[in-house]
């Protein structure tokens, strides 16, 4: 019964494979029909073009067709092969066994069939069917189907599958349209044209506001002339391009949009233009947060993506924006792309602080495009810059007292400080000096006078400086630059000495000079003098010489200006560096005195009153009288310019003289020293043999000073007495010096030498002595023994003058008792020639006295001229015949000899007090009247008003002699102002001088003015009174009518014109700065520093 078995699970197994194989020929069947039907469906519908119903019955009977195939070839066999035991029977299965295994056709058969007996149990059959059994069991019933049979079939299928494949590669259009086509049976196809159009744009989406082009292609063998889009109902022509290509231009396009085209009656599909918005910005601002350091507001800035901004900066960007997804900040130079913060829906915002100059771009985004314009700006980190300075200096080279400094500071946000650094020669390092400055100020000038320190300046010392400015950088730290390191030398002893002689004999020559341009002038007058004498009227000639008078004149004032300045600065210049005694002090002063009054007030008014004269054309004896009256003055100019002169050179002689006896001294204290150090063995032969050669040539210098003494000497009037054999001890001297020298220099028994040396060391060192006594004793003599000699030739003068008054006194009474007609009236007329002659003598003995003698003041000087022109004034009048003003005359000839004799016992009194010092120092008298002595004169000067007043003058002779008196006036305040300065001790003596001379003023306005009132009187009287109380002030105090001490002097520093620029644009710019308001704009403070800074440079 097993192998039974086994042959029906191979029968069925038989079963099953055989419907397998029927399915997989249905299967290649119905691809086969599958691929032959849709070839041919979609050729038909290529070739034929049906319309929408044939389309539907087309395919709708491919459909049915391939699902009746389906359900044939596929479904039925499926269904078989799924029961297959169920469809073919076990004796078909052995019939069909049997015709591919003939061998066991019949006895497969016979066991189904016994099989069937077999349920009667006869044991026959089971035994047959055993026997066969084991007959047909060893073939497999499986292999009587062969699936390979079946490849017969690939051929139906492969032929149309390829054809479908070459079509798709060659001519897509057949399957794909027609298949489009009939799958899209409703839709209605036109019938193909000779061309076809297609749109080359990738997608029909527009932004909103902006045109959009829309470009066609046209393709086929006959391509149309035109091409026509409808759109809104309306019909227009598009744009041809090219041959085969159209566009048309939807202008800001704000709506989606239909639209189709059309050519020859052929039209296109409706297409649709889907309109969207880009990202857009409405308006955006800047904030601006500024370091702190710049004291500058916020400020905002709207719509507005460039600027300019210092470093540290802090920049807020606020947008507004609309259909904004993102906003997006690109700074490219500083590599950093960042996103702006959403704040609400429409509003973003940025915060960065600006440290680096960059481009940057701003891109909104929304879910469609960015923006469409460029947002490109730029950002410029303006860097603090550093500061700059410029300097101009000028160097006090007259007294190296200070420094001038001078320049211009500039920086584009203010400063924190300017400084001068300076050092000395022996400080270790440099000390600051703060300099004021508008810090605030971005352009601006500086000034400053930097004061030495005297005691750390010498002769051959340096001080090193230079200037140094920061500014205010808050970011990056104050920055600083500096100018140059400069340095001040001070020369050396003698280089000084040198410019200090060179001065002065520049000094000199000026005043020479001066004289001969005086004398010019007199010499000019004089020719006036003489052409007005002889003249009706003037002519145009006579007043253009009278007009060079004047020009004249005021170049020579202006020569005297100079030559008091020079004067000064050269004094200055010896007082710093050649400190001088207290007698050479004194006569400096007496002579810068004497300078400062060589043209006095009168002079000045004459030459006044001479240009108005002429100005207003007046008559011809109004200028004979003028020009008189300034040829006497001329003579006075003169003759005080020659005593100037004199004075000068004495006082050059003097001090040269007494400088020459300190480096004397010096030289003295040198080879003591040396010789000291020669005996004690300090230093080697070849050190001491060097010092002496060098004292040698000390030595030689000092001999030349003394010959430049005796030539100066010489080129006196009057010259003193030095010693005669000076050469020859200076020769003396010298040998001793190289014979020291020589012997120090051999090398052989240098004790001996040293013995040999210090020997002649000392006896130069004696002769040396010698030497400094006869001239200290020379000097000792010049000043003790020409002062007595002086002194006594004052007294004689006194007296004379004395004499004089009486004498013309006694005259003046005796001419009031006679009358023109008188024969005495000649005699005493040549009793008044004769008093000329005495007074001629007088003058002429003051006068040579003066150039000698440095007390004789300029007012001194005055007073005589004073009465040399009034005598001569009398004896004009006497050869007139007018009496009365003869008289008048010889009352005021009288008047300036007692003030004369009252001014020159003053001067008696001064050196006698002089020589009666203790030390031989002497007083700092100076060389105008005492208190006493103008006392005196005020009280003649006030009784001659009320004479005056009481006289009952009118007219002319009036006026002339107010003119007199307000002329005497004026010079009793110019004495007291001379007198006035370092009175006041704090005891208010100086105020009531000052006082004094404001009465005095009044005073010498009414009588020019001609209004002598009982007030003038009055005043007169208060002046006298006054007067007496400050002599008692003065006396009380132990001050009497001397005064004590050094005069300090003002040296005005000349400042370079350059320099005074500075001060100038200066000034200009705080008068400008006052009418620009304070708050300004940065960007305008800026321009109005470069403004500033533009004028600076153009003036």
């Amino acid at each position: 019964m097993g192998s039974n078995q086994a042959i029906k699970e191979q029968l069925q197994a038989y079963k099953r494979k055989f419907y397998t194989n029927r399915l997989l020929k249905g299967a290649i069947l119905f691809v086969s029909f599958l691929f032959s039907l849709f070839l041919l469906v979609n050729v038909f519908e290529f070739s034929i073009g049906l319309n929408g119903g044939a389309r539907a019955i087309i395919f709708y009977s491919f459909i049915s067709a391939i699902a009746i195939a389906f359900i044939f070839f596929i479904a039925k066999n499926i269904f078989l092969l799924r029961n297959a035991n169920q469809n073919i029977s076990n004796e078909d299965a052995a019939i069909q066994i049997g015709n591919f295994f003939p061998e066991i056709s019949d006895k497969l058969l016979n066991i189904i069939q016994l099989e069937k007996l077999n349920d009667q149990q006869n044991e026959l059959v089971i035994a047959s069917i055993q026997q066969k059994s084991l007959e047909v069991k060893k073939i497999s019933f499986s292999e009587a189907i062969d699936f390979n049979q079946n490849r017969k079939y690939l051929k139906y299928a492969l032929i149309p599958f390829f054809i479908i494949i070459a079509l798709l590669i060659f001519t897509p259009k057949v399957i794909t349209e027609s298949s489009t086509k009939i799958l899209n049976y409703n839709t209605e196809y036109l019938p193909a044209a000779p061309f076809s159009i297609q749109i080359e744009n990738n997608e029909l989406v527009a932004f909103k506001g902006e045109n959009f082009t829309v470009t066609f292609s046209i393709d086929g063998k006959s391509i149309p002339q035109n091409l026509y889009l409808w759109t809104n109902g309306r019909k227009v022509k598009t744009n041809k391009i090219s041959v085969n290509s159209f566009e048309y231009v939807f202008n800001r396009i704000q709506s989606s949009t239909d639209f189709s085209v059309e050519a020859e009656s052929i039209s296109s599909p409706i297409y649709q233009i889907e309109v969207v918005e880009r990202p857009n910005m409405d308006l955006f601002h800047l904030e601006l947060d500024f370091p702190k350091y710049l004291k500058r507001g916020a400020e905002k800035l709207e719509n507005s993506g460039n600027i300019s901004v210092p470093e540290g900066t802090n920049v807020t960007w606020k947008f507004n924006t609309t259909k904004t997804d993102e906003i997006s900040i690109n700074f490219s130079d500083l590599g950093q792309k960042v996103t702006a913060v959403k704040q609400s829906k429409n509003l973003y915002s940025y915060e960065q602080a600006i440290t680096k100059s960059t481009k940057y771009s701003i891109q909104l985004l929304n879910e469609y495009s960015s923006n469409r314009d460029s947002l490109i700006f730029g950002i410029e980190a303006v860097k603090d810059r550093y500061p700059e300075i410029t300097l101009d200096q000028y160097q006090d080279t007259v007294l190296f007292k200070s420094i001038v400094l001078g320049g211009n500071i500039n920086d584009d946000h203010g400063f924190s400080k300017l400084s001068l650094f300076f050092k000395y020669q022996n400080d270790n390092s440099f000390d600051e000096l703060p300099i004021e400055v508008d810090k605030s100020q971005n352009s601006q000038s500086y000034y400053r006078v930097f004061s030495l320190d005297s005691a750390k300046i010498k002769a051959g010392s340096e001080i090193n400086y230079y200037l140094q400015v920061a500014d205010n950088d808050g970011i990056n730290g104050a920055k600083s630059v500096k100018t140059g390191t400069y340095t001040f030398k001070i020369p050396s002893q003698e280089e000084i000495e040198e410019e200090i002689d060179k001065s002065s004999q520049k000094v000199q020559n000026e005043i020479d000079k001066t004289l001969k341009d005086a004398k010019e002038l007199n010499e000019k007058i004089k020719e006036v003098d003489e052409r007005l004498k002889t003249k009706k009227e003037l002519d145009w000639q006579d007043e253009k010489m009278m007009q060079d008078i004047l020009d004249q004149k005021e170049k020579l004032a202006e020569k005297l200006n100079e030559l008091k300045k020079e004067n000064e600065l050269n004094n200055l210049k010896k007082e710093q560096f050649s400190p001088q005694s207290d007698k050479i002090q004194e006569k400096m002063q007496q002579l810068k005195e004497l300078m400062d009054n060589i043209l006095d007030e009168e002079t000045k008014r004459l030459y006044d009153e001479l240009r108005e004269m002429l100005e207003e054309k007046s008559e011809i004896n109004e200028f004979r009288e003028k020009i008189e009256e300034m040829k006497n003055k001329g003579g006075d100019l003169e003759k005080e310019l020659e005593r100037t002169l004199e004075l000068f050179k004495k006082l050059q002689f003097d001090m040269k003289l007494d400088q020459n006896i300190k480096e004397l001294e010096q030289a003295i204290e040198d080879q003591e020293q040396l010789l000291e150090e020669t005996e004690n063995n300090k230093n080697s032969t070849d050190s001491l043999s060097d010092r002496q050669e060098q004292e040698k040539k000390d030595l030689e210098k000092l001999q030349q000073k003394m010959e430049e003494l005796k030539e100066l000497n010489e080129d006196r009037k009057t010259p003193d007495e030095l010693p005669t054999d000076l050469d020859e001890q200076f020769e003396e001297i010298k040998e001793e010096q190289q014979t020291a020298k020589e012997a120090l220099e051999k090398e052989e028994e240098q004790s001996e030498q040293r013995s040999k040396a210090s020997k002649s060391q000392k006896k130069a060192t004696q002769k040396m002595k010698e030497m400094k006594e006869s001239l200290a004793s020379a000097q000792g003599s010049m000043e003790g023994e020409q002062m007595e000699e002086d002194l006594e030739f004052l007294k004689e003068l006194v007296d004379n003058l004395v004499t004089l008054s009486f004498n013309q006194e006694d005259l003046m009474n005796d001419f009031r008792e006679v009358r023109e007609s008188d024969p005495r009236y000649v005699e005493l007329s040549q009793e008044q020639l004769k008093l000329k002659d005495d007074s001629k003598i007088i003058q002429d003995s003051l006068i040579a006295l003066s150039q000698r003698v440095f007390q004789i003041s300029s007012f001194v000087m005055r007073e005589l001229s004073e009465m040399n022109r009034q005598i001569d004034g009398s004896l004009d009048a006497l050869k007139e015949r007018k009496l009365q003003q003869a008289t008048g005359k010889q009352q005021f000839t009288m008047t300036a000899i007692n003030n004369l004799a009252l001014l020159l016992d003053d001067i008696v009194q001064q050196m006698q007090n002089q020589m009666a010092g203790s030390s031989g120092k002497g007083k700092n008298s100076k060389n105008q009247p005492q208190l006493g002595g103008l006392s005196e004169l005020q009280k003649k000067l006030s009784e001659q008003i009320q004479e005056l007043k009481q006289s009952g003058k009118s007219g002319r002779e009036l006026s002339e002699q107010l003119a007199k008196l307000a002329g005497e006036q004026e010079r009793l305040r110019n004495a007291l102002e001379n007198f006035e300065p370092g009175l006041d001790n704090g005891d208010g003596l100086g105020d009531k001088i000052d006082k004094l001379v404001e009465q005095m003023e009044k005073n010498e306005e009414d009588l020019i003015n001609k209004n002598v009132t009982d007030e003038t009187i009055e005043r007169q009287q208060e002046i006298l009174t006054r007067l007496l109380e400050a002599e008692t002030a003065i006396n009380e105090r132990g001050q009497d009518d001397e005064r004590k001490g050094e005069t300090a002097y003002d040296y005005d520093i000349s400042i370079p014109e350059s320099l005074n620029e500075y001060l100038k644009a200066k000034e200009k710019e705080i008068e400008l700065l006052r009418t620009i308001p304070a708050r300004l704009n940065p960007y305008y403070k800026e321009e109005t520093s470069k403004y500033f800074k533009k004028i600076k440079q153009q003036n």
